[in-house]
């Protein structure tokens, strides 16, 4: 996945994203489960010209996108090892 800063400031990250909006949905999902974020959205202008662009806003977007990230691998983990309990 590529990812391209468009803004980075202290309390505002704006990033555009070049991959399916699928997970760029699950990220977003996975910001607001964090404490302190004021916003959090993406858009995206056209379906095929262009590349989803996720803003967030909080103390610390930057802390808040990682943590984020790391809670979608946890869950993505917890997920694999139950699959494989129930598919043996």
């Amino acid at each position: 996945m590529k990812i391209e800063v468009l803004e980075n400031e202290d309390e505002k990250v704006k990033l555009e994203l070049h991959d399916n909006l699928t997970l760029v949905n699950l990220l977003n999902e996975n910001i607001w489960k964090q404490k302190g974020v004021d916003m959090s959205a993406y858009s995206l202008q056209h379906p095929y010209m262009s590349k989803p662009v996720l803003l967030v806003k909080s103390k610390n977007p930057k802390k808040t996108i990682i943590d984020a990230a790391e809670q979608i691998i946890e869950d993505i983990e917890e997920l694999k090892k139950q699959l494989k309990n129930a598919l043996k």
